[in-house]
């Protein structure tokens, strides 16, 4: 029976990895698809960012038609909240209705999927606007604290490559970096996290777990910005890809962990709020 028992536990930890892998193969297929085939409208940033969202919204679908039992009244209000906030905020600088509501769509299942697998996890656990109105701001306001130095070098960044500063509308520039600072961090870290987790549940508590997770999150995110100059340069894409990983992927993905989604969801937003707001 311990035998049997042993065999049952190997075979899952197995499986899971497996799985891990063809989480990651799939995005490889679907990366080098975009650069491979033609296009025939858009861009390649566009195309890829697109491929990835649809898939992951596919998959979050999945997820909540098979642990539906785990959806509360409560997480999917959030979802919808969140989901239309964020495409709300997309139509503002794409016309597109289409495109913001798969934006709000992908939202909510992502959030609702993602909530739905961490309910059921022991080990690794992402926390989601739990708490206090004040613990939720408080975790807001942490978020973008730590984002500021970020936010400056950031700026920096584009402000050595174009050599002009435009100052926008603060007001609309806040809401503008609700999309991205909603939709990426569900869509591309929060439900990545979830999926890693539950795939590895069976293993051992171990770091290389978290690390996993974390890659997943974060490289196939950076990587969906920078398509075009890998066909241009991809040495210099190599470099971004790299930086940009660590420097701003990397804390987006640690602050979900080891705080909660809303201080990510603040940091991601605050260093895009800049960013707009000084016309980059």
């Amino acid at each position: 029976m311990a035998q049997q028992t042993l065999s049952s536990v190997t075979t899952k930890r197995s499986l899971g990895w497996i799985g891990v892998f063809l989480v990651a193969l799939t995005y490889v297929f679907l990366y080098g698809m975009n650069l491979w085939l033609p296009l025939t409208w858009s861009n390649y940033t566009s195309r890829i960012w697109d491929w990835t969202q649809t898939t992951l919204t596919l998959f979050a679908l999945a997820v909540v038609i098979m642990k539906r039992q785990n959806l509360s009244v409560g997480v999917l209000l959030l979802g919808f909240i969140l989901g239309a906030i964020s495409a709300f905020s997309h139509s503002l600088h794409d016309p597109d209705i289409w495109g913001s509501l798969k934006e709000g769509l992908g939202v909510l299942l992502c959030l609702s999927g993602g909530a739905a697998i961490f309910r059921n996890l022991r080990q690794h656990v992402v926390l989601t606007f739990q708490g206090s109105w004040v613990q939720i701001g408080h975790s807001l306001l942490i978020g973008t604290a730590l984002a500021i130095p970020l936010a400056a070098f950031n700026n920096f960044y584009f402000y050595m490559n174009s050599g002009s500063i435009q100052f926008t509308n603060w007001f609309y520039s806040a809401i503008e970096a609700l999309s991205p600072g909603i939709h990426e961090e569900i869509i591309f870290r929060f439900f990545v996290l979830a999926l890693v987790y539950d795939l590895l549940k069976e293993m051992p508590p171990s770091r290389w777990i978290t690390v996993t997770a974390v890659v997943l999150a974060v490289v196939p995110h950076s990587l969906n910005h920078l398509p075009e100059l890998f066909l241009q340069n991809p040495v210099m894409a190599l470099v971004l890809l790299v930086a940009t990983s660590l420097l701003f992927g990397l804390p987006m993905a640690m602050l979900q962990i080891r705080r909660n989604l809303e201080s990510a969801i603040a940091f991601h937003w605050f260093i895009d709020f800049t960013r707009f707001l000084f016309g980059f």
